[in-house]
């Protein structure tokens, strides 16, 4: 039977003491996590052996992560991660952050996750985020933590690609005039515009609603989107209300959005008087 050894005299001439890392009361162990997804999520059994949230806390601190950096946990499971980074957090003031990656893994059809609702892993690993975030406010009292996330698939483009039917060109170009598939949201684009001009999707993105159309002011106005049909110049000089103090935003429309050509040439010439060269349309 393996053993783990320890070399005591090493640890002490670095002035530490040897730490056991398979002592259930300081890193816990899997029946006890198992028993606080249970409670946690107010079924039993959805997840087989969930790692403990203390192991995965100390994971954090012996890494000497600092209290901005960002937790990376590439199968993540039932998001015990998540949970022990919020975890610490509210512990010790920190402001870390974590990405959580998890292939949609189905559930068995005749597993309890799959009864309770939770077709595969990723969709029980969001819903103990959810819970284990308003449970840590609810016991520490402590209503400014940050306990949001955001939810990211991997998917194709949201744009088409130029794929001619030589045999039909006219179609072609019919199909193409709208260049954004039938099935994707504005958000959708959104993040995959953000990605091309090189953000990270956790910079902030406030929804601007300006007479039933919405204007995305990005990085509190570094990046100004409005990726609906019918632009004129009002929805323009709206969002010129919203540009960056510090340097001129980027400006993003959807290409085939504005009411006509004239208007579209028209919004370029306003945005330039107002300093604004860098226009862009998907």
């Amino acid at each position: 039977m393996p053993r783990k050894k320890y070399f005591r005299f090493e640890r002490e001439s670095e002035g530490q003491c040897a730490t056991n890392w398979w002592t259930h009361e300081q890193f816990g162990h899997n029946q006890r996590a198992s028993d606080l997804l249970n409670q946690l999520m107010g079924y039993k059994n959805l997840f087989d052996n969930p790692k403990p949230i203390e192991l995965i806390r100390g994971f954090i601190q012996v890494s000497n992560a600092k209290h901005d950096d960002i937790i990376l946990d590439f199968f993540s499971g039932s998001a015990t991660t998540a949970h022990a980074v919020m975890q610490l957090n509210a512990e010790d003031g920190g402001n870390r952050k974590f990405i959580m990656v998890q292939l949609p893994e189905k559930t068995d059809e005749n597993s309890e996750a799959y009864k309770a609702g939770y077709k595969n892993i990723c969709e029980i690993g969001k819903e103990r985020i959810r819970r284990a975030g308003e449970k840590i406010v609810q016991e520490t009292g402590k209503t400014d933590l940050d306990i949001g996330f955001k939810v990211f698939k991997l998917d194709s483009s949201n744009v088409k690609t130029w794929d001619p039917d030589f045999d039909n060109l006219e179609q072609t170009l019919f199909d193409l005039q709208d260049n954004i598939k039938e099935d994707r949201t504005k958000e959708d684009l959104l993040y995959e515009i953000l990605l091309k001009i090189g953000l990270p999707l956790t910079i902030p993105i406030e929804e601007i609603d300006y007479n039933g159309k919405t204007i995305y002011n990005v990085a509190y106005g570094s990046v100004l989107v409005c990726l609906e049909d019918d632009i004129d110049l009002d929805i323009v000089q709206e969002m010129l209300k919203y540009q960056s103090e510090h340097m001129p935003p980027k400006v993003i429309f959807k290409e085939s959005g504005f009411i006509s050509d004239a208007v579209k040439t028209n919004a370029i010439q306003t945005l330039k008087k107002h300093g604004i060269t860098d226009v862009r349309s998907v």
